[in-house]
């Protein structure tokens, strides 16, 4: 009888020492993780040239032109009604980030100039208003076609040059502005815009 009492008093012995280091254990957990603060890991998103890069061409614009056309060579005379379109656009590729306040959360990003991209004559709105013969000769001379053929290409050069005006450059610049401060609204970073 005698073993059994020492081997079930070795036995609550045995119980208490392991509860007593599970229950030392769990406090001095406790204890460390209240005075010893988990570091914070801090990641700026702010603006990087690879989003810029991933973003290409930044299109603002469309612009829509009409403007009357007149061209005179090969013995004709003629004059259109030229309606066509071009976009206005920003390679964002090119930009360059000026200045980065990581603690302010703000930034300053350069743009490159706009250009106009994908300037286009609208063939079916575009309208003949006359074409006329300019010579009294009763024969057929000159070609008319040749005229009308160089009459488009310098229609084509109209609507770029009339899109690419200053007139709608400031709207443009105002529109790519808004839409990059927007993107980096949602971040949480003040973003400013130079032009080159």
């Amino acid at each position: 009888m005698t073993d059994l009492v020492k081997q079930t008093g070795k036995l609550l012995l045995i119980c208490f020492f392991s509860l007593a280091c599970t229950t030392l254990s769990i406090w001095c957990g406790i204890w460390l993780a209240k005075t010893q603060p988990v570091p914070t890991v801090v990641r700026s998103i702010g603006p990087t040239v690879t989003q810029f890069e991933r973003i290409g061409e930044l299109t603002t614009t469309r612009v829509h032109v009409t403007d009357v056309l007149s061209a005179e060579g090969e013995g004709y005379r003629g004059s259109w009604l030229i309606k066509g379109d071009a976009l206005l656009s920003c390679d964002m590729s090119q930009a360059k980030i000026v200045k980065v306040d990581v603690d302010k959360r703000k930034a300053t990003i350069k743009l490159p100039p706009l250009r106009v991209i994908s300037a286009r004559v609208d063939h079916d709105k575009t309208k003949t208003w006359s074409v006329e013969k300019t010579t009294w000769l009763p024969w057929r001379w000159g070609d008319q076609g040749v005229m009308r053929d160089a009459a488009m290409f310098h229609a084509q050069k109209l609507v770029e040059t009339a899109a690419g005006s200053e007139r709608h450059l400031g709207p443009a610049k105002a529109q790519a502005e808004l839409l990059i401060r927007q993107m980096y609204d949602f971040v949480e970073w003040k973003v400013a815009v130079e032009w080159e």
